[in-house]
């Protein structure tokens, strides 16, 4: 029989002055926050079951702003339909959230009609297991094993290690190694093995409780008990506004999951079956975030408020911490530690289900995201109901039953108990009814109260009159189709670890992280697909003057890259032979840099000013003849001990940070164009290095330490998504192709440097490179192109069933060959097995991928129908497309949204994306899957071509008939780099570089 739990600790995080962001709601909210800002005036301080108002009641002052009202009618749209659902006056949506309202919710949640809870729910039973894993960090291999049989248990899919915990200044990692020596946040020096849950909003538990049987299971010894747990203790704390409800829910939980969740501090042997420790936080959202905010920095906790009159709470205890602590122990005049002990590794994450996120607008839904910290290695999972189905979304929200309607008009009960006297009287149920459509230009659902008579309703100062007929808005609840979420999370500062979603593929779970190593869409692209306009102090020049924090973000990650993840015993290495070793290039980036400012202000270079006729400029081989370079280049040592110490690099690179910094100080807001251009120049030029080296890395990326400050994937259960959703998609649909007319396009921009002496700095002009200007008129021929991109499963049937496998020539160098057979895909992370890579897209040189290309027909897409021999002869072959065809794809299809695999979104590549309906009726563009675009077209001068001055030779010296363009991007490209006019080139026989095509076909 199982023993009574005790009652489960509830502290009381309520402050007393009102936060400043929108109320927090329950779980599974069929509502949300009413869009004019008079109904977020302040959060509630108080429970919504007063039936008397109250002096100083932040919720009475909403209602009564909400009543007031606009002086004109808001429309939600722009159409005659829009018009007709106008209206001036607001009935705060808190009022929804009595004990009452909660109560005909959770009715709400076992109707039929109501698909979100239902659907959250089949997501967390059906991958419960491998969310709870990559929450903490874990692969999900932890609990779902990848075939029959016991979990393996095994710490990490990845075969590369975590670099060494070093200390400040240490020169075997650099006086710059951010992860290491400079913070204090977590190493990835081993997995987690304690784990922190808060789930904002928590309401019922009824869809939580099958995440918590999961993290149970990761406290529970493997292999009959022969193995380690993989984690020693886990902490849930459930944060909602209302007590009882939080005591309620948690006794029930511990009642019913008694085998999985405990609410006793005390500690567990290491016999008794491990549990979940659960507690409840009395808190709004800024309350409950401060305080998880406290825990994780170690400092004092914020002022906690005991429920004295309260048989929920446990007066005096001390902040709950990881791990659990013997309650027998805890001194009420002295808390312990707010953090684990320095040998244990605490992964927090914040649970955000039920798709609270819809109960904002989507400007606050940014807000409020973006100001939610995160230490790196900490996660957030963020349910979001993403269906578009408006029927669906009308009757989900309008149930047959009629419970919605009670809900909603339970909420005008509330407005007038609050108010009280005779306005309770009017403001009363009877006297309105509910209306609700769905606003599909705006994506989201609408609920209003309709006044069925003139009404007058008295308050202090005056009355308010409302007009039979009139409409008040009470809920709005918006959805995001998967792009629109990933756009929020970009402007929010979150990259998107992993997603779920369930069959109907109406509502996702998704899991982010702030990272080290990353570069985000530009608010202005993200914005775009959001469908937001952005404040005019967000309004940036994409392409003008690099900010200093763009510049700190970059030197964050180069560090990351290059001091950690590159083991020093690569540095004197050559993992490509037609390249320097790496270490050339940790001091040609500063070297670079500081050549271009000295000529700039006509300044000595910085000492040892030798460094620079070192570290100058690299080279580019013939690759047919490696021995022949056309190009200057520098002079390097031909032994390891001609070259610098690292420990000088080091300081040379931090002196010239320096110089830089001191640029802006002195400078900035009184650039000159000329100034400006060399600032776009030495960074961008860091950038183009990112990628140089990361496929440097790449060729030794068994001998590389983690990436630090990004989560290692999950590449089985990324694969295993995958194929769900190219299933969803139907066979056919990635192997179709898209047509294009014959037409004249723009490329390019005008941006001559010849201007810089004479021309004003204009802080709206875009910069570029001499390949980019001018801009031209250029003829695309008819033609059409597969909409995704050559995978490596593709090219791996390809070379299978013509049997050259074998042919050095045509094995990419992107692949590593399998002991036994077979092959695995390189990345940042290890050899990753084909078998988890085969829908990515494949990253070949161009001869290799125009060999493919030519046996590839429209007809007879490959691998679908073999091609004979005699099929070839007579089909219509395929080939790479041209610069221009490449051009007008990537306008229709552009590299820089939200959805593109750039910027570091993903350190590898992945599966393409098809084009889908955005809600306008447009196009959600397709994308690449992470890797520049070859194309056909040699690199040759055009007309109105002129070579750059400040930097001779960046393009002239490749203009040989021996490269060819590449246009795009790739998972390695900072995403500046991404804009449309960005060209690039490479011999199409160079085999290290990050290129894949589609394959075009004449018509």
């Amino acid at each position: 029989m199982q023993a009574v739990q005790p009652p489960p600790l509830i502290l009381d995080l309520r402050n007393r002055s009102p936060p400043a962001s929108p109320p927090s709601h329950p779980a599974d909210s069929p509502s949300s926050l009413a869009s004019d800002a008079s109904s977020h005036a302040s959060d509630a301080a108080t429970s919504v079951t007063s039936e008397a108002p109250s002096l100083g009641d932040p919720l009475r002052d909403q209602i009564i702003a909400g009543l007031k009202g606009h002086a004109q009618p808001v429309v939600p749209g722009k159409t005659d339909v829009d018009r007709q659902f106008a209206y001036r006056r607001t009935i705060p949506t808190m009022t929804l959230y009595s004990q009452r309202g909660l109560e005909i919710y959770e009715d709400i949640t076992n109707t039929q009609a109501y698909y979100p809870f239902c659907a959250e729910k089949e997501i967390l039973e059906k991958y419960g297991d491998e969310i709870a894993c990559r929450m903490f960090g874990l692969p999900s291999s932890v609990l779902v094993p990848e075939q029959d049989g016991a979990p393996d248990y095994e710490p990490t899919q990845a075969a590369n290690k975590p670099a060494k915990k070093e200390k400040w200044g240490d020169p075997s990692v650099g006086s710059f190694n951010y992860g290491v020596n400079g913070a204090a946040n977590r190493t990835s020096t081993t997995h987690a093995t304690h784990g922190l849950a808060v789930e904002l909003g928590s309401g019922s538990l009824d869809k939580t409780r099958h995440l918590l049987r999961s993290m149970a299971k990761l406290l529970q010894p493997g292999k009959k008990g022969e193995q380690k747990a993989a984690m020693e203790a886990i902490d849930y704390k459930a944060l909602d506004l209302e007590a009882a409800s939080l005591h309620s829910t948690l006794s029930s939980l511990a009642s019913v999951e008694g085998d999985c969740v405990t609410t006793s501090l005390e500690a567990q042997t290491k016999q008794s079956r491990r549990r979940v420790s659960v507690s409840g936080l009395h808190a709004t959202y800024d309350e409950g975030l401060a305080f998880l905010k406290a825990q994780n920095m170690g400092s004092p906790p914020p002022v906690v408020h005991d429920l004295p009159d309260s048989p929920f709470s446990s007066p005096g205890m001390p902040p709950a911490r990881l791990p659990n602590i013997d309650e027998s122990a805890v001194s009420l005049d002295a808390s312990p530690p707010l953090q684990p002990q320095a040998e244990e590794h605490r992964a927090t994450s914040i649970m955000w289900l039920g798709s609270s996120c819809g109960n904002y607008t989507r400007e606050e839904a940014v807000d409020f995201l973006r100001n939610i910290e995160l230490r790196e290695g900490d996660t957030m999972l963020i349910g979001i109901d993403g269906c578009a189905d408006g029927p669906r979304i009308e009757t989900a929200y309008n149930d047959p039953e009629g419970v919605t309607r009670a809900f909603i008009l339970e909420g005008v009960d509330v407005a007038g108990r609050t108010l009280g006297g005779e306005a309770a009287e009017v403001l009363n149920q009877r006297n309105f009814e509910y209306v609700n459509r769905w606003n599909a230009q705006l994506g989201r659902h609408e609920a209003y109260v309709k006044a069925k008579s003139d009404l007058s309703i008295p308050l202090d100062d005056g009355e308010v009159r409302l007009t039979e007929g009139e409409l008040l808005q009470i809920e709005v609840s918006y959805k995001y189709l998967f792009s629109e979420a990933v756009a929020l999370f970009h402007l929010a500062g979150f990259r998107l670890v992993q997603h779920w979603t369930d069959s109907s593929r109406s509502h996702y779970l998704y899991l982010v992280e702030k990272p080290r190593m990353w570069f985000p869409s530009t608010k202005t692209s993200a914005a775009k697909m959001l469908g937001i306009e952005l404040d005019e102090g967000e309004k940036t020049n994409d392409y003008g003057v690099p900010s200093l924090q763009e510049w700190e973000e970059m030197w964050k990650a180069w560090d990351a890259l290059m001091l950690d993840t590159l083991s020093p015993e690569l540095r004197f290495t050559k993992p490509i032979p037609l390249r320097h070793i790496p270490l050339f290039y940790i001091g040609h980036i500063p070297a670079f840099r500081d050549i271009h400012l000295s000529r700039y202000f006509n300044e000595p270079l910085t000492e040892p000013a030798h460094f620079a006729d070192i570290f100058e400029r690299g080279i580019d081989p013939n690759v047919d003849n490696p021995d022949e370079v056309t190009h200057w280049h520098s002079e390097v040592p031909q032994n390891d001990d001609g070259w610098p110490a690292i420990e000088e690099i080091f300081e040379y690179e931090r002196k010239i940070r320096e110089r830089v910094k001191k640029v802006y100080v002195e400078h900035e807001g009184r650039w000159t164009r000329k100034l400006a251009r060399i600032l776009m120049m030495v960074f961008e030029h860091e950038a183009m290095h990112w990628e140089t080296s990361i496929y440097i890395c790449l060729q030794a990326c068994t001998k590389l330490n983690l990436p630090p400050g990004v989560a290692v994937p999950d590449f089985p259960s990324l694969a295993r998504s995958a194929q769900r959703a190219i299933e969803a998609e139907g066979p056919a649909a990635r192997q179709s192709t898209v047509s294009f007319e014959a037409q004249t396009i723009s490329v390019e921009h005008d941006d001559r440097e010849t201007d810089d002496e004479s021309a004003p700095y204009d802080p709206e002009h875009e910069y570029g490179w001499d390949v980019e200007n001018p801009k031209r008129e250029v003829r695309v021929e008819a033609f059409k192109m597969d909409v995704v991109p050559v995978t490596n499963g593709d090219y791996l049937d390809w070379l299978e069933t013509t049997g050259k496998t074998g042919d050095e020539k045509l094995v990419p160098s992107s692949w590593a060959a399998v002991t036994g057979g077979g092959f695995a895909v390189k990345t940042l992370y290890g050899e990753v097995p084909m078998q988890y890579a085969r829908e990515w897209s494949l990253a070949g040189c161009a001869e290799q991928l125009e060999a493919f290309a030519q046996v590839r027909s429209i007809t007879a897409p490959w691998p679908t129908q073999a091609l004979t021999e005699n099929h070839r002869a007579q089909s219509k072959g395929g080939r790479l497309p041209t610069f221009e065809e490449v051009s007008l794809f990537h306008q229709r299809h552009p590299v820089s949204t939200p959805l593109g695999n750039v910027g570091f979104a993903n350190l590898h590549p992945v599966p393409p994306t098809l084009p889908v309906p955005a809600r306008d009726g447009s196009q959600i563009p397709a994308t690449d899957g992470g890797l520049w675009q070859w194309t056909s077209t040699t690199l040759a001068p055009w007309k109105g071509y002129t070579g750059s001055k400040l930097y001779p030779g960046y393009s002239e010296d490749f203009m040989d008939d021996k490269h060819k363009v590449v246009l795009g991007s790739s998972y390695a490209s900072p995403r500046r780099l991404a804009r449309p006019s960005f060209l690039n080139w490479f011999q199409p026989n160079y085999r290290y570089f990050l290129g894949g095509a589609r394959v075009a076909y004449d018509v």
